[in-house]
């Protein structure tokens, strides 16, 4: 059985900005660049967990590896800007070995 990844976005994750041992931005992860994805509306439940809002909450499918809660995921084509708000990975005869994302909309003050 495989997986539908219909989107592909570019992972960043927070890093020390250089000259501060306080101070963290955001900053693209080249190692997780191009990863495929899919995600599709959260349950009520899952919004409820995540800190979410209805409409603003999705359960996201890879099967990359290395994706951190509390990572921004960028997609490519439409800009789209998620945040990983938790994180399962799941293996077994029946499915594809995969990773499930508990992805909320990021808000920006820009």
């Amino acid at each position: 059985m495989s997986l539908i990844l219909d989107r592909v976005a570019d992972i960043w994750r927070l890093s020390l900005d250089s000259g501060s041992t306080t101070k963290e931005s955001y900053v693209q992860y080249t190692p997780l660049n191009n990863t495929a994805l899919n995600w599709q509306p959260a349950s009520a439940e899952d919004t409820v967990v995540a800190g979410g809002a209805f409409g603003q909450t999705y359960i996201g499918f890879t099967t990359a590896s290395g994706i951190l809660e509390g990572d921004k995921l960028v997609m490519q084509v439409t800009g789209e800007v998620m945040m990983v708000r938790g994180k399962s990975n799941w293996s077994s005869p029946d499915l594809a070995s995969h990773t499930e994302l508990l992805l909320v909309e990021f808000e920006t003050t820009e």
